[in-house]
């Protein structure tokens, strides 16, 4: 970390500075005094006095700043266990201390991790601090919902509570790397010091807006000792993006830039991890990778929920621990083998009826519905049905052992169709058990309205996007951000932006027409800035931008930018301020004193010199006073707007801010830097499915039946060519990659197994053949396979 901290430079230079006009005021005060005979003794006694008065000066601000940089790093480290805890808690809830996790450690990248042995969640922290030191680098790998960011957040907790500031670690920082955009410049080398200014300052706004703590105090934590807790490398290019640029430019960052963060833990997925080069995508980092969690270890959590939230009364799950050991490749327990859908479960269950008195669902149902004997009874089922459509002999069930035929099953893919439904039906209970066992308030939002709200957020990625076949696949994996101020669009993207560009020119026209009304040209020069604001106002109104940011073709500053960047930064915009500060100090002051162009008095040049300097900050990009006296302005009046017109058109609730909160404190959101995210990515992409899912399959099954209207017209001899039938079949086609984005994989199969179908029957038609037996096979096959397609889609509901 050698380079100064970001304005170091500026100050010593103002310091330097203000040193040498002090000696230059001194040296022209001693020389405009007479001189006269000078005491030896008395000189060397002041000189003495002035230099212990300086030490006397400097020691005690040298300590105190020592002193500020020790209490910084306790203060955020304090601020970071707050943090973090309360997420924690909110995860797991508050009577939890058990974390259905576990992983396999290698300390060397060449080291084999299926060698090694299978370890307990709280022993990480002991690994990382076991690690040799300058650099520790640790890599958290998994599959998806296998414990990443819980993990990753433990981690956290346990660093803060080793903490004494005398240990090797310093402070822990969790920060989520889906906010990270990349360097202002996209093709900055990773190897460069803009990149690390960049990417540190992001960490220290990132830091700063998470913990609630000023950027002075964290630009001092951010020394060497500080432990970055990078989580979601695989979400740093939505839609994973060819090549991964942003991850791989931040891979090779934390790689060679002889300034970057030493001390780093990264979460990713197993599979997005191994796509990078080397045995160690990051850098001299070890590894833990996540394992599933075992049939015992799920019971034992489900248990220990039931024993904190209900007395101990554990013997509900039995009939699930029982399902779950002897068939642990089944569905149900392939539905159960994530942290995350172990704690969509404790939650489903652990809800009571109406009257208070019983459970309002039995986990015994989970058994009856995705057990063993549901999956043997399906799996038959499927494979009759395959042998009749095939011209196949019917199985012979009575010559396989159980054992066997269970077996069979379980690799089967009417097994995996089936984990898959019981995913979707957990995802499916998540909201309402949330809301009947909400820590606070539970009675103040219905779990239906509820649901339709997170639903309208989870698209907020997609508003405004049709859905075309080619589009919604592309968006699919993309995350919601829920800032406040950037959710506008949700109340009506026309609408809002109408009404306030419209209130806007309505008062720019009313401002103009009282100004030529009441006042005289001259006096009507001293309201310039308010016409000026105004005037940038209405234009920012009317724009469709889901963010303000009219300095965005600017560099931000820190980069260096071009040559123009430079000039208009250091002389442009400082002299265009200048000199419009300059004659507006100059008129207001000619017109308050009367004076005339030919005789100014010296308090209006006066006047002109202020107003000039006061000029230059105004328009600089660095005013924070002037973007947020207009930019803020206009964000929070759009979104007034906004919540006025969702709730008046029912899509959200009037005070959005409020339902944000209740919906973090109840576990259904998280907090993101200044974002909210939704609690897990599997609960956002469920909604998100939802809602695209009614038009998809309406659209895949409009195109199936009517390419089986026209075949039926075709053999009836109403219709004369398949024109129609085969473009109705090509358009179930397009439809394909977004159907599987938006439902199961099971429904996707069905589709495609419609369309060959649908294209089998369509080309025998085409051919003109006589044989009227093989027509009636073709036909009965598309007949099948569209009733098939339909039954599935009205299963989805």
């Amino acid at each position: 970390m050698g380079l100064p901290r970001p304005g170091s430079l500026w100050r010593r230079a103002a310091a330097v500075l203000g040193v040498l006009m002090v000696a230059a005021g001194a040296a022209a005060i001693l020389r405009s005094e007479p001189t006269g005979d000078v005491d030896p003794f008395g000189a060397l006694v002041g000189t003495l006095g002035a230099v212990i008065g300086v030490a006397g000066l400097v020691v005690p601000v040298w300590e105190l700043r020592r002193g500020r940089r020790d209490g910084a790093v306790q203060a955020l480290v304090r601020a970071v266990d707050r943090h973090e805890d309360q997420q924690y808690r909110i995860v797991l809830g508050p009577g939890t201390t058990f974390l259905p996790v576990r992983f396999r450690f290698s300390a060397a990248p060449a080291d084999v991790l299926d060698d090694a042995p299978a370890e307990e969640w709280q022993s990480l922290a002991d690994h990382y601090l076991g690690l040799p030191g300058p650099e520790r680098r640790l890599a958290v790998t998994g599959g998806p919902g296998a414990g990443k960011s819980l993990l990753a957040r433990e981690l956290t907790r346990a660093l803060t509570s080793r903490h004494d500031g005398q240990t090797a670690a310093g402070a822990p920082l969790l920060l989520s790397l889906s906010a990270w955009d990349g360097p202002p410049d996209k093709k900055e080398d990773p190897r460069g010091e803009e990149f690390h200014r960049a990417f540190r300052r992001w960490v220290v706004q990132q830091v700063s807006r998470t913990y609630g703590q000023p950027a002075p105090l964290v630009e001092e934590v951010l020394t060497d000792k500080a432990v970055l807790v990078l989580d979601g490398l695989d979400e740093l290019d939505p839609g994973g993006q060819d090549g991964r640029p942003r991850a791989t430019a931040l891979l090779r960052y934390l790689a060679v830039n002889r300034d970057c963060f030493r001390n780093v833990v990264v979460t990713c997925r197993s599979d997005v991890y191994e796509e990078f080069e080397g045995p160690a995508p990051l850098a001299r980092a070890s590894r833990a990778e996540l394992l599933p969690v075992p049939a015992d270890m799920a019971l034992d959590y489900l248990r220990s929920r039931s024993e904190w939230l209900h007395g101990g009364l554990t013997e509900r799950w039995d009939g699930v621990l029982e399902e779950m050991r002897l068939s642990p490749g089944g569905p149900l327990a392939r539905a159960l083998s994530t942290p995350w859908r172990l704690t969509m479960t404790a939650n489903a269950f652990h809800v009571r009826g109406e009257d208070g008195t019983g459970w309002l669902r039995d986990p015994s149902e989970l058994v009856d519905r995705w057990g063993r004997e549901a999956l043997r009874d399906r799996y038959r089922a499927d494979a009759e049905e395959f042998a009749a459509d095939h011209g196949l002999l019917r199985p012979l069930w009575s010559l396989l052992p159980p054992e066997e035929l269970l077996r069979d099953a379980e690799v089967s893919h009417v097994a995996e169709d089936m984990s898959a439904e019981a995913e979707e039906y957990l995802l499916s209970l998540f909201v309402p058990s949330v809301v009947a066992e909400h820590p606070g308030e539970r009675d103040r939002y219905p779990a239906e309205r509820v649901t339709a709200w997170l639903t309208l957020l989870a698209t907020h990625r997609s508003l405004g996007v049709p859905p075309e076949p080619g589009i919604l696949p592309l968006i699919a994996s993309v995350p919601a951000y829920l800032a406040p101020h950037q959710l506008w669009p949700l109340g009506g993207r026309r609408l809002v932006r109408t009404l306030h560009g419209s209130l806007y020119t309505l008062f720019a026209l009313l401002l103009g027409g009282l100004a030529v009304a009441f006042l005289a040209p001259l006096d009507a020069v001293v309201l310039l800035p308010v016409f000026i604001v105004v005037g940038f106002s209405v234009r920012r109104a009317w724009s469709d931008e889901s963010d303000f940011d009219w300095t965005s073709r600017l560099r931000p500053r820190g980069s260096r930018g071009g040559m123009f960047d430079l000039y208009m930064r250091y002389v442009g915009l400082p002299m265009l301020g200048a000199l419009y500060g300059g004659l507006f100090g100059l008129v207001v002051a000619a017109n308050a004193v009367g004076a005339t162009p030919q005789d100014l008095p010296p308090a209006v040049w006066a006047a002109a010199a202020v107003g000039a300097l006061l000029g230059i900050p105004l328009f600089r990009i660095w005013s924070y006073e002037t973007r947020t006296g207009v930019q803020g302005s206009l964000a929070g009046q759009r979104y007034t707007l906004f919540l006025v017109c969702a709730a008046l058109r029912g899509r959200l609730p009037l005070r959005l801010g409020r339902f944000l909160d209740w919906s973090y404190e109840g576990g259904l959101l998280r907090v993101d830097g200044h974002s909210y995210r939704f609690r897990h990515q599997e609960f956002e992409q469920y909604l998100w499915r939802t809602h695209w899912r009614p038009a998809v399959l309406s659209a895949c099954l409009a195109a199936a039946e009517a390419a089986l209207r026209e075949g039926e017209s075709v053999a009836a001899g109403r219709s004369s060519g398949t024109g129609r039938m085969a473009e109705q079949v090509d358009a179930l086609g397009r439809w394909g990659a977004a159907l599987y984005a938006v439902c199961p994989e099971r429904v996707g199969i069905l589709r495609a197994d419609a369309r060959t179908a649908l294209r089998a029957w369509a080309d025998h038609l085409s051919a003109g053949s006589e044989d009227a037996e093989a027509g009636d096979a073709a036909r009965g096959r598309a007949e099948r396979a569209v009733r098939r397609f339909r039954e599935a889609a009205e299963d989805l509901g």
